[in-house]
């Protein structure tokens, strides 16, 4: 399944589905980042199943993300591919919270 794109990522939050990130999926890296934030790292697919591994760092305001606030994060995402949809359980390193995200694509890569 190929995933290379350019995909808006959103995370379920208390007030509903907030847009975080713009990523860049191509051959096995992942490259996303939106204001404060950038993140760097790789996902592995198997059948219709996406793990994405990725160091997040914040370079504006710290949020509070997965139970803590800080500028660096190990970040997990695990999802399931519905062709231009990917929707699943976010959590940072060995954290017991989850939030849940999805990811649309909003274009090939040129």
């Amino acid at each position: 399944m190929n995933v290379n794109g350019i995909w808006k990522i959103e995370m379920l939050g208390p007030y509903g589905w907030e847009s975080t990130a713009t990523a860049f999926l191509e051959d096995g890296k992942y490259k996303a980042g939106s204001r404060n934030h950038y993140a760097v790292g790789g996902y592995q697919i198997s059948g219709n199943h996406l793990e994405v591994s990725a160091k997040y760092v914040t370079h504006g305001n710290a949020r509070t993300m997965f139970g803590k606030k800080a500028s660096k994060m190990d970040l997990e995402f695990k999802g399931d591919i519905d062709g231009d949809r990917i929707q699943g359980q976010a959590r940072e390193g060995g954290s017991k919270h989850q939030v849940t995200f999805r990811a649309t694509r909003l274009a090939e890569l040129p």
